[in-house]
Order: C-alpha cells, then structure tokens, then sequence
C-alpha cells in the first residue's frame, strides 16, 4: 500500500470539509447509446450541440444530449436507446466521492480519492522534497488563462533520455490526474521494491505536467462536473471555452474539430492560442531529448497512437503497434482488463491533439536524436461510470498502468524511435 501523505493541518481541514459547489445541473439531459454505422449517425455525431462522451470501437457511441433535441429527431429516436439521466448519475457521484473525503485523509491513503487543484500542486511539491536529489519539482511552467500555475514533476535519470506525460487535459476526465499521481508516487517511493522500476529509473527520466488544465478541472468542482475545455471567454461568442486537445500545432483544424466557440471540440482561433497549449509545447521542447510521452484521459480503455487526422500509417506504424500491444497485454495480466491498441483515427477523426503533435514534426524539430513515440491513453472504464468513475477504482487503474508505462519505457529505452532529421544516436 501506498503511503499516507499529510501536507498540512489545513489541507486535512479542507479534505474533511470540502463539499461540492456545483452550480450547472443537468435535469433536461440524458445519455444515450446509438451504433455508429447506421446511415445519417457519422453527421450526427458532428452536431456542435450534442456531447459524444465516447466512441467504442466496436462502433457504438455515448451522447449527452438535451431532451428536447431528440424530439422530431427520427435518427435517435429509432437506433438510440437512453441509457441514464444526467443529474442522477453526478449527483450518485457527488454522494460516493464526498462520503470518501468526509471519512479523513487521516483514515485512508491519498489515493483513495479524487483531490484539489491546490491538494495536488501541494502533493507533488511534497514529493520531490520527500525524494531528494533524484527528483525535481518545477513550481511554474507557465500560467493558465485565470493565472494558475502550471506545476512539473521530475523523476530518473536521462541517460538515455525523457519520457513525458501530462495529465488533466480535459477537465472532466478525473481519472487522468489521478492516474498519474499514483504512477509518479511508485515510480518515486517504489512501495513493492520492483526491480524493473529501479531498473528504468537508471535510464530514463519521467516528466510529468499534472494539472494542464488547471481552471477547467478546478471548474468541475466549483461550477459544472462534466466541464470539459479550458475557461477561454471567446470573443464574439457568449460560449466558454477551448478543448485544449484540438488545439496542437500539428495538423490544427484539419478535421474532427470544430470552428465553433459552442462545440466541445473547439479548436480555438489559431494553432497554439491557449496558453495552457504553449506551456506545454513550450516545456516539451526545452526538455528533450524525449523518446516517449502520453497524454493520458478517460475513458473507454485505449492505447492510441498516431495518427487522428489521417488515415495514412506513420513511418513508425509497426514498432509503435509493437508498444500499444504490449502495454495492452501487460495491462490485462494486472487486473484481466482489456485496453484496446489501435491508431487513434481508427475511433474517428481528430486533429490538433497532443499525442499526435509529440509525434509530429512542430516536437521533433528540436528533439535531437530522436522521435517521441507518442500516445493517448484513455483509461477506465468502458461504459458502466465512464467520466463519473468510483474512487475506489483509482488504485486499480493506476496499478494496471503502472505495468504498462514500465513495458512503455523498456520498450524505447532498448529501441527508441530516430529524429528522421537528426538520426545520430547518443
């Protein structure tokens, strides 16, 4: 088990007494499940005012939607069927999550719950200190858009190189900062003595970016729970809002994004717009060489790689179908649960995203020797909680992701990919 961290009397006071400040309800929305084949569902699933929550691969999708935008809609109402009320599912939700934190953090570990944007930055600051001279807290790698910090964690030792991962693109998706909070906390403490950890700690060095959108993920506790893009007030638009993982400078709005301020797929006025975007790409760039990174979500249970916005393979198709596979077999052998490998244009299209843009040639330009091998990750679960997923199951993720992130790094520290425009290796 992992260890308790208490940072302060105060964070414990804030943890007991936190309750949700929730101002957005959802009592004319439901969630809906349709197939994705039939005639008319692909422009469908393009509509600015419907929410896709996920699509499987075995071509079913989940949709948020209005009540009032199904009527007259014979598409929905002939293929689709309703699969929950909104505000039931957030508010069963809110119940489970404040019962855990009312508990205590004293009674249980930190990561038996999900936690604040201050709770966090503070976590990772106190594990640094906690680590010593192996590890590295960076307090600002630039502001958001409402001026909060943007905090880096470092762990390893690059002899080989970096691997970097960011988490809470999207503010909803709770899950993903969680998830790397547990992974960063047993790649530092390493709680069952792993050799393999002790093994790649040796090669590489883990970057982490926790909190990339700091104002939304902060939005979901205080405003509205399944917020999903930054807090950008968009001109010309009473709209809020970009979706950060469309943003990218690579590829930007050439398809599976939206030109419109409303859609939750807004890909902003220009590649790059958002600062929360250039910190990243900013930190990225001035960190290299990095041989891996993922952009980690929820949910559906996915290893993505490149490319979204084209169905053309990259030159790199099979050793990076290599590692996806892997990290799926090595995942499945923790808990017996199924991530499926496969190129993130496989689901649908997308461009202006993070996995493809550390692929793309905007990162390796300054990447030195070598290409980063580039993923999304999308984690638990498949349907059952999807956005809204237990507390109790944090562990269970970040334990079956562990294994994959070690095979991840193994993988590329004995085979990492070639800048194509710098092919010498160190």
């Amino acid at each position: 088990m992992l260890k308790v961290f208490l940072i302060s009397a105060l964070l414990l006071l804030t943890s007991q007494a936190a309750k949700y400040q929730r101002t957005v309800k959802y009592d004319n929305e439901i969630l809906i499940r349709c197939p994705t084949g039939v005639e008319g569902m692909k422009e469908f699933l393009q509509r600015d005012d419907v929410d896709v929550w996920r699509v499987t691969p075995d071509g079913l999708a989940d949709i948020r939607i209005n009540k009032n935008l199904i009527q007259g809609t014979d598409i929905i109402l002939k293929q689709c069927t309703t699969i929950a009320d909104v505000e039931e599912l957030v508010q069963q939700f809110e119940n489970m999550t404040a019962s855990v934190r009312l508990h205590g953090q004293a009674q249980q570990e930190w990561h038996e719950e999900y936690h604040r944007y201050d709770e966090i930055y503070d976590w990772y600051k106190e594990l640094a200190e906690q680590c010593g001279e192996r590890c590295q807290f960076n307090s600002s790698i630039g502001g958001s858009l409402e001026g909060r910090v943007m905090p880096a964690f470092h762990v390893g030792s690059p002899a080989v190189g970096k691997i970097y991962f960011q988490c809470q693109i999207h503010a909803r998706e709770w899950i993903s900062g969680a998830t790397c909070m547990y992974i960063a906390d047993s790649l530092t403490n390493n709680p069952e003595g792993l050799d393999m950890i002790s093994k790649v700690l040796d090669d590489v060095e883990f970057i982490f970016v926790p909190l990339v959108n700091p104002d939304g993920y902060e939005y979901t506790w205080t405003g509205d729970r399944l917020w999903r893009k930054n807090r950008r007030e968009n001109s010309g638009s009473a709209c809020i809002g970009v979706d950060l993982n469309r943003n990218y400078n690579d590829h930007w709005n050439e398809g599976g994004s939206s030109s419109n301020p409303c859609s939750e797929t807004y890909h902003g006025v220009s590649a790059a717009s958002e600062p929360e975007t250039q910190n990243t790409q900013s930190y990225f760039k001035t960190n290299g060489p990095i041989i891996g990174a993922i952009d980690w979500h929820s949910y559906s249970q996915l290893i993505l790689r490149p490319y979204g916005w084209t169905n053309q393979d990259s030159p790199d198709e099979t050793q990076l179908k290599e590692i996806g596979d892997e990290m799926s077999e090595k995942i499945k052998a923790v808990f017996g649960e199924t991530y499926t490998s496969q190129k993130s244009i496989g689901l649908y299209p997308t461009s202006g995203t993070a996995s493809d843009w550390f692929y793309g040639e905007d990162a390796t330009s300054t990447n030195g020797a070598y290409r980063a091998a580039g993923y999304t990750v999308e984690l638990r679960d498949t349907g059952s909680y999807g956005f809204l997923l237990p507390p109790e199951q944090i562990i269970p993720t970040g334990m079956e992701n562990l294994a994959a992130v070690l095979e991840f790094a193994q993988r590329l520290i004995d085979d990492p990919i070639p800048n194509p425009n710098n092919s010498h290796k160190k």
